[in-house]
Parts: C-alpha cells; structure tokens; sequence
C-alpha cells in the first residue's frame, strides 16, 4: 500500500546522527560517561529501549543540555529572556507576565498555586512561540512524577501538551517531552499521552530524536489500551441493559488512535522498529484482533498489517502468527473478507508470497488441538488456500504446491471435527470443480493422501449419522446439523469429479481411485458406482486370483446391493456382477468359499422389498437350489419360505394393481413385470419344480407340497396363486404314467367365455362408448343383442359383442371394467420352457405292488391336487383364482393317465359340480367383469363334458344324475344351453343307457327352446346324431316321436315367422356368422385379423339370420332320419300329421308345402312300407323269347314312370324314379293261352305273327293301365315322347344321384411328424389308427365299383386298391385315406396324387400320433375348411404302444377337437375339445364330420345360392320335364326355403356328368375335385365308368 499524495512522504531519519546528539548531551551532563540503568519498578513499561533512562536526573541538567543546543531563530518580538530553573538556559520569547508564574511552578507551592500558573503559562504557549522551554518544564516536571497524584498529573499533562506544542522543538526538547511521557505509564491519562506523543511526532512523521522510544511506547501501550476500551464498553453496555452500544466509547476512540499512530510511524519511518518489535508489534496487533469484539479494531489492525506489508516488511517470526490469524478473520468476518484478502495479497505478492504460502501449509501440518480455535485458524487457511489455488499463480500471486496441500489437509483433520472437515472437502470440491484443477491432478503420482482425506471424512460423517441414529433425539431438542449436505454434495461431487477424469489415468492410479471408491461406495453417484463395478468385473478383482475378493464382493453388497435407494439397473449391475463371480468361485475354489459366496445374495432375500431386485435374487437362489446338494436345496427352500412367509403377514390377499411406470432414478417395490413379492417367490418354486420334475423325486416332493400351499392359501397375493395355479394345471402324463409340464395352455374357448382372451378382453373405452346408447331401446332389439353373442359363445370373437349387449348398469354394475391378473395366454405362461421329455421320476400313479417306489422315483399323489381344486371350486373368495380354475380345469381332466387313478376325487368333483350346477350355489362373477353367472356356469358345464370320460368310476344313479344335470343345463339360459347340447352328445356316445332313459326329457326340454337361434343349429345337429343311434330311442313311443318331429316343425315355422316379420327380404347368404374368426385353443396357427370397430359395435345377425341353409336343411334331415328310425309298423300313422305340418298358408293365404317338404313327402311314401329299398336295374329281365322290348315313360305326379315291356310275353321292369329315389321292378304277366274257343286276333301290330316271335301282343302302355287310371284330370299323367333327348334327358337324371355323396380325408400323422410331404408319403398309421379307421365304416374294393368315389380311381388301383365307405338311406361318405392310397418314394407323383384327393375334402380328420401340437396351415388349400383333430389323451411312445395291452386303443381315450380355418363359421360340437373313447371315437367323429360337410358344401355356395339336396335336384328335374312337355306343375308348391334365393345351382357333392349314358346303361356316377397346387388350379374328373384317368 502505498502513501496517500495528500500525506507528506514518508521520512525516515538518519537514526544514528540523532543518536550522536543525544549521548553528546548525556556525556555532558555525566561528565563523559553513560551511567548504568536503574532497576525498573512493577508498574514500568515492559519494553524500553536501550541506553534511554527517563529519570529526573536527565532532567535536572536539562538547562545544562540546553546550554549546548543550537540557537533557536528568533522571534520578531524581542522579549527580554527569562532566567532559567537550576541553572537552565533562559527562556526566550515570552511575555513579561511569564516572570511572576515561573516561580508559581515550583514544587513549593500547593498544587492549586502551581495549577493556576499552568494555565497561565499554557495560555501564553499557546501564543507566544518560547525557545527553550526545558527551564520551564523543569520546574514542573515533578508533577507527573510516579509518587504525583492525579491531579498533580493532570496539571502536569496539561503543561506538558502546551509545551509540546511549540514549534521548532529542539531534538533535547523533544526527548525530554517524549520521555515525560513515559514517566506515569498505566496511568488513566493515556488518552492525552498518546495526543501529546502525537502532537510530539507530527503524527508520527516525525520521530527525530525519540527514535528508539517511538516503539517502546507503542508496544507498551497497545495492551492496556485494549484492555481498557474493552472494560469501557462492557461497563457501557451493562450499564445499558446489554443492549447494542450504537455510538463507540471514548477509550475505543483512544484505540483507534494508537492503531493509527502505529500505521503512521511503520507509514514514514519504516526503520522505527526492528526485527523484534516489528514481530512483538504485529503479535499484539493479532492478539488484538483475537481479544476485541469491536470489528474497528480488526480493520485496525488489518491495516497495520497491510501497511507492515507494504512500507516495512514481516519479521519471519510474525509471518505464520499474522496469517494464521488473518486467514480466522477471512473465515469468520464475511465484511471483512475483501479488506483481509487484500492484506494477504499484497503479502503474498510480495517477495514473502511463497513463504507464506509455506506458513500456511505448516499452520495445517502441525495439526490440530483441542481448542476451537485452532480450527478456524485451519478452515480460514484452508479458504485462502482455495483462492490462492484458483487463481495459480495469476495476478502475481504465488502458486499453492499441490503435492505439499493434501498432505497439511490430511494433517488438519486428524483429530475429528465436522466442521473442519467440511472445510477440507470443500477445498478438494472446489479443485475438483476447476478442470485446470483436476488437470493438476494427474501431475501427482500419489494420490494416496487425498484419498485419506475422502475417506476420513465419509468414514466420519457415517459414524456421526450412525449415532444420531441409535440416539434419536426430539425435534425441538436436536441441534442444528452442522453438515447438513456433506454426505449428498460434497464429498459426492468429490467423487463424480474423480470418476470424471478416471479415464484418463494410468491403471495404478485408476485402480487407486476405484479402491477409494470401493471404500466409500455408499456415497457414490449411481453413474460412478456402474463405472466402479464394470472396473472391478473387467479387472478381475472379484476374482479369487485377488486375495482380497471376498472383500471387495461383501463391499459391493453392502455400499451398493443393499442401498434401496439405488436404482433397479445398478443393483441388477451388481447381482449380475456377483453372480458371475458365483460361477467362477464354483468351479474353483472348496464348497465353504462357494457358499460364502453365494450368502452375498441369498442373505438379501428376505429383506429385499424392491420386486425387480427380488426377482434376481430369487434367480440367482433358482440356479444354486437346482444344482445344490440336497441339504443345501432345503435351506435355499427354507430361506424363500420364510420370505414368502413374511410377506404374507403384511400384504392383503388380493394385490393392488401395480403403478403404470416408476422413475427411472428411483424404482417403486412393485414392478408390473414380476408382479408382487409372493409371485416373486412363487415363481422361484415353479421354476425349481420344472427343472427338477426331470431329474430329482426328492427335489420335486418338496416342491410340490410348497406349490399347493401357494395355491391353496387365500393370504398370499393373488398373482401369486396363479402363477402356482398355471405350473400345476399344466401338469400332464404320458400314458405310462410318467409326469410332463406342457409348454402351452388349453382351453382358449371357455376363456373367451369368461372374457380372457385378446379378442374378448372387454375395453373400458368400448363399454364407456356404448354408454351412449339410447337407454329407452326395445326390449326385443335388446334380446337380439344377447342372442348374438350366444350364438358361438366357444368363439373368442364373437364374444367382442358381449359388452354391447350390457351397457345399462343393471343391480349396481359398474360400467368400467377393471384389469385382470390374468389373460389367455398371456403374454407368458410358465416363467421358462419346460422340458419336452416326460419324466423318469416323477409319476402321476405307480402301483407299488408292480412297481416298488425307491427315493429315486416318486408318486406324486395327484390326489392332493385334485382335492385342492374341489376346495378352491367350493370355497372361491378370490375370483381371479376362480376363473382361472374354471378355464383350466377342463383341459387338465382331459389327461385321463394324469388323474384316471384318483376315483374319489374324480366322484367327488363331479358331486360337487353337478350340485352347484342344480342349486345355482357356484359364484357369481364381480360386477364390474360384466358377466353373467351363466358365463360361470358355461365353464362347469365344460368341467363336468370333461368328467363323462371318467363315467366308468360313477355308478349308474351317478350317470344319471350326471345327465339330468345337463338336462337342467339346458332350460338355464341361452349361453349354457348350447354347452349343455354338446354334453349331452358326448353322453350318447358314453353313457347311451343314462341319455335312453332321459332322452323324452331332453326332447321336451328342447322343444322348448328350440326357436332360439343361437341354440338351433346344435339341438338340430345333436338329433341328426341320435337318429344315427336307435338303440338310444328303441322304446320311444308315437308322442314321443312326434315330439321329436315338433322340435323341426317349431323351428320351421319360426323360420317361416321370422321372414313373414321382415316382409319377405331374403337373407343374405354370403354373411359371416356372428363374425366369428380363428377359435383354436392350443394349436398353432396364424393370427386372424381382429374385427374393426364398426363391425364390433353394429348388431350381428346369428348364424340362422346369415346362413339358414345349413340350419334349415338340419331341420328337414331331423325329420328324415327320424321318420326312418319309426318301426314300419308306425310309419303309415304318421305321414298324414306329418305331412299336414310341412304345409303352412304363405303370405297370399294359399296352402303351400316347400321343395324340401315335398321330397320328404316322397320320402315318407318311399319308404313307408319298406325297409328293402335298394334295387337294381337287371339288362337281362326278357329273354329273346319273350319278344321285342318295348318302353314308354310317363310323368306321374312328381316321378317318372318307366315300362319295358317284352312285347309277346309281357315281361316287364318297371323303372319308378322320384326325388326320393329310384326303384326298379320286374313283372312278367301270368298269360294263359287263350280258350279254345277264342278266334284269332284278327288284326292289331301283331296279328299277321300271333305265333311267331316277332308277335307284339303287350305294350308298356297295357302294364301302365293296369296300375293307374286316369280319373283325375287335374294332373293327368304325361307321356313323354320317345326320341333321342328325352333319352338324354332321363339319362341325366339317373346321374342324379338319390343319396348325397360326402368326401372325408382322414390323415395319419407320425411320432414327430410336422411337414405335410412327409406325412403323406406315410403307407401305415397305428394300430389304434387302423381300428379307428375300421369303425367309420366298410371296406370297399375300388376297382369295378358302381358309386361315386368321390374321385377315386375305379378301373386301374391309381389310388388304391381299397378305401372305406359308409352310407346310411340318405347320405354316402367316401373317406380319402393317403395310407391306403399307393405310396413310392421314388414317384415323384405320389405326393401330388395323394395332395389332389386331400386337398380338395373341405372335411380332413387328422389323426396325430406326432406328440406335438397340430397347425392348420400344415395341409395348405383353399377347400379345406375343418380339420378333426384326434389326439391321444397322453403322449405315448412307439414303445409303450407296443407293449399296451390295448394294442387298438379302444379302452384308450382320445381328445377331439374341430378346428376351422380363420373365415369359417364355428358350429361343431367339438369347437372345445371332447374326450371320446376309442370304441366311440370312430362313430363320433363319422357324425360331426358328415355335419361339418353338410355345411362345408352350404358354405362353399353361399355367395352363388344355396346348396340343394339330390333330392331337390332330382324333383327340379322332373318338374322341368313336365313343364317341357306341357304339364302344369302344382302351384301349392313352393320351390325354394323360406329364407333362401330362388336361384340355385348344382350341389358340389352330385355335380353333372360331362358324357351321357343312356337309358339303359346301369347307374354311373361322377364327382369333381378341385384342389390348389403350386401351379395353379386343377380340376380332376372321376367315374365309375372312366376308361383312362385325366
């Protein structure tokens, strides 16, 4: 700091010439010698300077000294001098009054006669400039004498400051003066002292002859001073009340004043002070500044420093105090910071600066005391250390050695204290915070005392927080935290700024710091600690190669793995990280270390609450319990027990539904993924139980009792339960017993029942949209609306429409759906693959008495599952674990080997079924699933179809009550009535005696509902097949047969209502039903496109309204097959009733009777009296003998009449055809020759040869007369004439066929067999295939045969020798067999041949044997429409087939299962799998095949018209003749259905023959295959009369 330009520049005096003046003076008065100094007393300054006495001897010869002086300049007033005091020199100068007070001042005097000439004299001092004054100050010096009072004092002060006031004071003079001062040192006229020394000094600028007491008395002044404004203001303020002193006392003014008296003297005499007092001068300063609680007396003694620093310099012995306290001031006093760092710059800009920088890193290595103190000379060092750091070296100002900082950091936090460490981290934050900080960084080669300090402090601070912890104190006592975010910023910020710049070390310094990090790894950032664990894993530092390994695992674990508070990813990091160590320390080091290892994440188990982090310590538990001993494996189940036991104390029984997402930094303990902590846990056991299913009993029992108490025990979270309930319902046998967990679920038609699917899931904003329909609809468009989703409630999208037909909130319904835990599939069933092969210890029965059980294999008591289901059905709290139950139960009975053993159980489900179905005592579903309780009683209905497989266990009341259950199913509701229907044919197969003895039941239960459309088709479908059964129907009588009858008239005229209420539009005929797509639960197949919106929220017409076809020729074929099944003895009665209920009044009020009803008109007639229907026609019927053959053909009525007759002896075969059929007969006239007496037939065609053989004697026309008379000329017969089209004509129609012809494939696929060339090319199938293969019907040789084959070849065995063939007295199947068809590997045509019969059968029975699921899309056509899938209830290998008693499988159960292609309606009984046994799996699957063919050839023409029978075919012709040869044909009549285009076209199964085969040729048929192949569209042409194959 340099002087002020308004101050005079500083002087310094040449100290030794004023010294020489002073001894001259002293030797003269001491005769040449310097006397010895006295001793001083108590009270004498503490400091003096060397060789200076200030004793009254001095002064005595002050007059003698003054003689010696040089002479003063003179006044210019000439006053007379005035003699001095013991010999003085005379005063000069003064005026005459002088004289008189001079003598006043003599000691002799009282003090008040010497106080009075005081005042006079100062007064005349004050005006009058005196010369030499010390005569005058002699005579009074006495007075400030030690012995003087007060008083005394004061009058002698008050001289003194007169006297000093002069100018041109002599050098003696002024140490005289000077010395006077110091005579009553601690007196309490320090103030006037110290303005006389001024005033003495010019202020300081001036110390001529007083040099060396200039700093003595500023030394010895400095305390009492201080102490003395201290006492001053604390006796002001007591005074006051402790309040605030606002205007400063006199004495701190007084301090003040000293302060700057000391600035101005090291200001202009920089050499006043030596080494010692400079360093005693600046230590009282500080010690000052370290004493006063006035801030003016800091920036005081700020100054003095500052300008030590500038005009002198600092002593080395005062550097490190005077920092050390300086750095306190910065640190404490925030409005004195700028003030003191400028101080401290300019010293540290002087030639000083790096020394102290030096001091200040000594001040921190020595350490630290106890006192407080100590420590803000510690932080305020460690401050200024931060801004000397952050300005390296600019400025001038020194740089801060890095390599010497960290060290005197360490040193000064080795005794404990937060604050100072704060500090400390602080310095290090900010150096981290500075890039060309960090930089420095690297320039260290040992980081080893920086990383002390960091994890000194951590360690620190954790102790400091473990105690506030375990001492917990009340919030309105606990103090202040002085650190309140040490442990978040800072020392975090240390370490991200680290971990910053790691990637640029070297590997001993990167491996350094991650040691530092490893330490203090709680306190890691999250990015920080993933860098720190990826390290370590790359390093190979948790390997047992590092001695240390086990402690840098068990680290981890509890600095990052057990932080909750870490997100998922990280803690995943280091499980994963742990985990791998796992697998190494396995294959290397003694089973203790492994386990030691492995407790690093077991030991979390059971105090983890984060779900995702659970989930990996439950894997991690899955890999060691699957690979453990079996001691090891009870302790690994015992510890997720106990955690699955804790968490059933806390968590409800049925799980809130989890947060749709949580923060990335911070997970939630939930995770949408894993679900609960008990579905954790529950998965870990299922899991454990598919891999140990395979290769552990022991493993597996455990597990098995765990998994069933998951399941069975409402306080474990309902995800939980289900995640059980799908391992154990998955649970399947092969057919020795032997136990498989399938891979995939079953039963996705009664899921979508119970809304469960994709396609059926009902969407809230669907239900909030239908909200808005008009609430005042009518009722009957409302019923609409239900029907149609009962139409195919087994198809998953039609059940899209459910939620439309349920927008009113009815009985407190909420509208809103809310989410299930469950869905079908799901997006994953089991938590991993489950093995393909079945186990080779695990059973689901062994008898014991064959097969002894060891440890090794076990017998895992089905039993105990099965009794946990009944329970789960009986009690049902929770309804997610009840519809899961429900969806599932069927397809797991299905597995007869699973639970054919368990006979109670099996008779004690059924009990309970059938009882909760009869008292409607099952659950009703939540209001806000929006489903009905007929939804839950579908799915019983279901269980119970699954349990008639097991009807060999029930007795024969338990059969029966079994059926009347279904029977009651049946006046339910609509959505049971149809699952009730398919039962119930399943039952006929089953259980015929039980259905026999109900069976008028169920006819009038139907009768009653029948005009129902969703359940027309199947009770229509359901008679058709037990007209096929007569023994079930053998002891009906009249009523009950016309009851029968009734259930199609009811619907006909239903049919014929419903088109009336129309107004007669006509349906449309190519309209889905019910929308209904791809329905096939468990096979693989490709995704159908789901329905749009529009079509989901428009009202869907069922399958009656699109396609009445089907349904209204099942109701004629009702009426046909069971008018067959009449006993010929009955069926006269009935044609009558029957024939008056085919005729209805249209419209226009005419009595009409339909096409169909006519042909059944005919039928009926056919067949009324006969049995034996079946004729053929005989080429050969006349023999030449028997003359020429004549033939005529009449149109009578609704057939054709045709005679040939043998022209001269009668002989005849009448050929009779109708629609119904065709009939053939042979009549030879009884002729007798005529009497004697007759006279020669006189003329006539014959009478010229009456007795040769050319004689016509009888023409057709006689035999006709003598049936038929003419009397009713309203519909007289027709003769039609005999050229060569109507030949043509009538040949045609005999290529009608009389029966409908239906082609059925029936495929064979192989153990493991999956592509459709490889099964075809299979010249073989099972036994169990050839038996079933032998029940659907004869086997018929092909060559020479005389019906249609439905393509195959008939003259050279191109196809096969054989085939089989089934026909009843209306309907002919031809099964196209590719295992009996000609098979040649080396051919490359017979994969084409076999593909061109198979490809084009709209029906395909698939027998798989394969053992793996079946796709659709494994026989691509565009004709195959249904497949029939038969599949063995369990899986059995070619071995065990081999060794099966029942080698034919007719004991064997099979699963039947009809699956359409995605466009195709679902109308099959068997749309959910049936489980049929072998004896009846061949009828049963002949029944639903001839059905899903009928309707096959409906759907084919849908868009073209309709599909008419030959019987309408054959009709149509007739008709067409007669209106060719002019008849008129009965206008009673109606030619098309009710709800059918009038337009048609030929049936697909009796298509018209391309050559035609005259009258007199033997009946042929033909039939047209068209097939897609790779080439395009084929067409292939057969016929019994084909000479060469096309």
């Amino acid at each position: 700091m340099s002087p002020s330009p308004a101050e005079p520049p500083p002087h310094t005096p040449d100290r030794r010439s004023s010294s020489n003046t002073l001894l001259d003076a002293f030797r003269s008065l001491t005769g040449g010698r310097r006397s010895s100094t006295p001793p001083q007393s108590a009270d004498a300054p503490a400091v003096s300077s060397a060789g200076r006495r200030p004793a009254m001897g001095v002064l005595a010869r002050s007059a003698s000294i003054a003689t010696s002086a040089p002479a003063a300049p003179t006044s210019t007033i000439h006053p007379s001098p005035l003699p001095g005091a013991n010999g003085a020199r005379t005063i000069v100068g003064g005026p005459p009054g002088l004289e008189d007070l001079l003598p006043q001042l003599n000691s002799s005097h009282t003090l008040a006669d010497r106080a009075l000439a005081v005042d006079g004299i100062s007064a005349i001092l004050h005006d009058y400039p005196l010369r030499n004054v010390l005569a005058l100050w002699s005579s009074a010096n006495d007075l400030l004498g030690p012995q003087a009072s007060d008083e005394a004092a004061a009058v002698g002060y008050k001289l003194l400051r007169s006297c000093v006031s002069l100018p041109d004071l002599s050098p003696v003079e002024r140490s005289v003066f000077f010395d006077a001062v110091l005579l009553r040192y601690g007196d309490k006229h320090f103030e006037t002292r110290l303005q006389i020394v001024s005033a003495l000094t010019n202020d300081g600028r001036n110390i001529e002859a007083c040099e060396s007491a200039v700093a003595p008395f500023i030394l010895n002044s400095v305390e009492p001073c201080f102490l003395e404004a201290r006492d001053a203001f604390h006796a002001v303020r007591k005074s006051r009340g402790k309040k605030t002193v606002d205007e400063p006392v006199k004495e701190a003014e007084t301090m003040a004043q000293l302060f700057q008296f000391a600035i101005d003297v090291c200001k202009f005499n920089s050499k006043a002070l030596n080494e010692d007092q400079l360093a005693l001068l600046l230590k009282k300063a500080m010690d000052v500044c370290q004493e006063t609680t006035q801030e003016r007396d800091i920036q005081n003694a700020i100054r003095l420093f500052d300008t030590v620093v500038t005009y002198v310099h600092i002593p080395t012995q005062a550097l490190k105090p005077s920092l050390e306290v300086l750095c306190t001031i910065y640190r404490q006093l925030e409005s004195l910071q700028e003030q003191t760092w400028n101080a401290l710059a300019n010293l540290f800009k002087s030639h000083l600066g790096q020394a102290a920088v030096s001091a200040l890193l000594r001040t921190l290595l020595e350490g630290p005391d106890r006192a407080s103190r100590r420590y803000s000379v510690f932080r305020g060092a460690i401050q200024v250390l931060q801004l000397l750091l952050m300005e390296d070296g600019h400025a001038g100002l020194p740089k801060v050695p890095i390599s010497l900082l960290f060290p005197a950091l360490k040193a000064s936090i080795r005794v404990e204290n937060c604050t100072q460490e704060k500090y400390v981290i602080g310095l290090i934050a900010a150096i981290m915070a500075e890039e060309r900080m960090r930089n420095l960084l690297f320039e260290e080669a040992d980081w080893s005392d920086l990383a002390d300090i960091i994890r000194t402090c951590a360690e620190r601070e954790d102790e400091r927080e473990a105690t506030v912890k375990s001492h917990p104190v009340e919030e309105e006592t606990a103090p202040v935290s002085s650190n309140p975010v040490l442990k978040d910023e800072k020392i975090s910020n240390i370490l991200i700024g680290l971990d910053a710049i790691s990637h640029t070390m070297d590997l001993v310094q990167r491996a350094a710091l991650m040691e530092l990090f490893l330490k203090l790894a709680p306190r890691l950032s999250d990015s920080t600690a993933e860098n720190m664990i990826r390290f370590f894993s790359e390093q190979r530092y948790l390997h047992p190669s590092n001695p240390d390994w086990l402690d840098v695992c068990q680290s981890l674990v509890s600095g990052i793995l057990n932080d909750s508070l870490r997100p998922r990813s990280l803690r995943i990091l280091c499980t994963t990280v742990l985990r791998d160590t796992h697998n190494t320390v396995e294959g290397l080091c003694a089973q203790d270390t492994v386990s030691q290892c492995a407790a690093f994440l077991l030991s979390n188990i059971e105090a983890e609450e984060d779900v995702a982090i659970l989930n990996e310590y439950v894997d991690f538990a899955v890999e060691v319990a699957d690979q453990a001993s079996k001691e090891d494996f009870l302790n690994t189940v015992a510890l997720l027990k106990r955690r699955l036991e804790r968490q059933k104390l806390v968590a409800p029984a049925t799980p809130v539904a989890s947060p749709p997402w949580y923060s990335p930094a911070f997970a939630p303990k939930t995770c949408q993924s894993s679900g609960s902590v008990c579905n954790v846990i529950a998965t870990a056991f299922v899991r454990l139980f598919i891999r140990s299913v395979i290769k552990s009993a022991q493993k597996t029992r455990i597990l098995y009792e765990v998994l069933r108490d998951i399941a069975g025990e409402d306080a474990y979270s309902s995800d939980a339960r289900l995640t059980t309930l799908k391992l154990l319902f998955r649970l399947r046998a092969d057919s020795g017993h032997a136990l498989i967990v399938s891979s995939s679920s079953e039963g996705e038609s009664i899921a979508a029942v119970l809304c469960r699917t994709a396609d059926t899931a009902i969407s809230p904003d669907r239900v909030e949209d239908n909200s808005s329909i008009e609430p005042n609809r009518h009722d009957e468009q409302q019923s609409s609306w239900r029907e149609q989703r009962k139409v195919s409630g087994s198809s998953p999208r039609s059940s899209l429409n459910r939620h439309t037909s349920r927008h009113k909130q009815i009985n407190g319904r909420v509208s809103k759906p809310v989410p299930p835990l469950w869905m079908y599939p799901g997006p994953k069933g089991l938590p991993e693959e489950p093995s393909a092969q079945a186990s080779r210890v695990v059973f689901s029965h062994k008898n014991p008495d064959e097969y002894p059980l060891s440890d090794d294999t076990l017998d895992m008591e089905i039993t105990l599952w099965l009794e946990l289901i009944v329970s789960l059905l009986q009690k049902a709290p929770d309804w997610e674990i009840y519809s899961y139950v429900l969806v599932h139960l069927g397809p797991q009975l299905s597995n007869q080997a699973l639970v054919r053993s368990c006979v109670s159980q099996l008779q004690f489900l059924r009990n309970v079924i059938c009882e909760q179905l009869r008292n409607s005592s099952f659950r009703e579903p939540p209001a806000h699933t929006l489903l009905k309780k007929s939804d839950v009683a579908v799915c019983l209905f279901h269980g119970l179809t699954i349990l008639i497989s097991y009807h060999e266990y029930f007795s024969k009341s338990e059969e029966d009550d079994l059926v009347k259950t279904l029977i009651h199913g049946l006046g339910w509701g609509d959505r049971t009535s149809k699952w009730c229907v398919h039962a119930l044919t399943v039952c006929c197969q089953e259980m015929p005696l039980s259905v026999s003895k109900s069976l008028d039941s169920v006819i009038q239960k139907m009768s009653q509902i029948i005009t129902k459309p969703s359940t027309a088709v199947h009770i229509l479908e359901f008679l058709t097949s037990v007209a096929r059964m007569p023994e079930l129907y053998k002891n009906f009588r009249e009523d009950e047969y016309k009851m029968v009858f009734g259930v199609s008239f009811r619907y006909l005229q239903h049919v014929r209502d419903e088109q009336e209420r129309r107004g007669g539009r006509q349906a449309p005929a190519n309209t889905d039903i019910g929308g209904n797509r791809g329905r096939y639960s468990g096979l693989t197949r490709e995704t159908p496109t789901p329905l749009d919106t529009q079509s989901i929220n428009n009202t869907s017409r069922p399958a009656v309204d699109d396609l009445p076809q089907y349904v209204y020729s099942l109701a004629y074929h009702v009426i046909t097959f069971w008018f067959m099944g009449l006993k010929m003895q009955d069926r006269p009665r009935q044609i009558p009733w029957i024939t008056k209920s085919l005729q209805y009044t249209d419209n226009t009020g005419k009595l009409v009777m339909e096409e169909q009803g006519q042909v059944i008109v005919d039928m009926m007639n056919m067949v009324a009296y006969t049995d034996r229907d079946e004729t053929s026609r005989d080429p050969d019927f006349a023999k030449a003998a028997d003359g020429e053959i004549w033939s005529n053909t009449w149109i009578l009525g609704t057939g054709l009449l045709t005679i040939e007759t043998a022209a001269r002896t009668g002989v005849s075969q009448i050929t009779t055809r109708r629609p119904s059929g065709t009939r053939f007969l042979y009549l030879r006239p009884l002729l007798a020759p005529p009497p004697t007496h007759q006279i020669p037939v006189p003329n006539g065609l014959g009478s010229d040869a009456f007795d040769t053989p050319t004689y016509i004697g009888i023409l057709p026309g006689d035999i006709f007369q003598t049936y038929y008379a003419a009397l009713n000329l309203a519909e007289p017969a027709i003769p039609l004439p005999d050229d060569d089209m109507m030949s043509r004509a009538i040949a045609a129609f005999d290529r009608n066929s009389a029966i409908d012809t239906h082609k059925i494939g029936v495929i064979y696929i192989g153990d493991g067999q999956k592509n459709e060339k490889e099964i075809l090319m299979n010249d073989v199938g099972s036994a169990a295939f050839n038996y079933f293969v032998s029940g659907l019907g004869t086997l018929v040789r092909l060559k020479g045969a005389k019906f249609n084959t439905g393509g195959l070849d008939t003259r050279n065995n191109q196809d096969g020798e054989f085939t089989i063939c089934w026909r009843d007295r209306c309907i002919e199947v031809i099964f196209h067999i590719p295992t009996m068809m000609p098979t040649n590997a080396d051919d490359d045509m017979t994969y084409p041949n076999k593909k061109a019969h198979i490809g084009n059968d709209f029906v395909n029975i698939i027998f798989n044997d394969s053992g793996l699921p079946y796709n659709f899309g494994t026989f691509p056509s565009a004709f195959n429409y249904v497949h029939i899938i038969i599949t063995p209830e369990s899986r059995a290998s070619f071995i065990d087939r081999r060794l099966d008693e029942d080698v034919d499988g007719a004991k064997r159960y099979y699963k039947v299962q009809v699956v359409s292609r995605p466009d195709f309606p679902e109308i099959s009984p068997a749309v959910e799998p049936k489980i049929i046994a072998g004896e009846h799996l061949a009828a049963y699957c002949r029944l639903i095949a001839i059905n899903a063919s009928v309707f096959s050839q409906v759907w084919f023409n849908r868009e073209g018209g309709e599909s008419v029978s030959s019987w309408r075919s054959r009709l149509r012709e007739i008709k067409r003749m007669r209106e060719r040869n002019g008849g008129a044909t009965n206008d009673t009549t109606n030619m098309s259905s009710p709800s059918s285009p009038i337009n048609t076209q030929q049936s697909l199964a009796s298509p018209p023959q391309k050559e035609l085969i005259g009258a007199a040729g033997g009946f042929k048929r033909t039939s047209v295959a068209t097939y897609i192949s790779e080439g395009g569209r084929s067409s292939v042409t057969s016929g019994s009369h084909d000479n060469a194959r096309e």
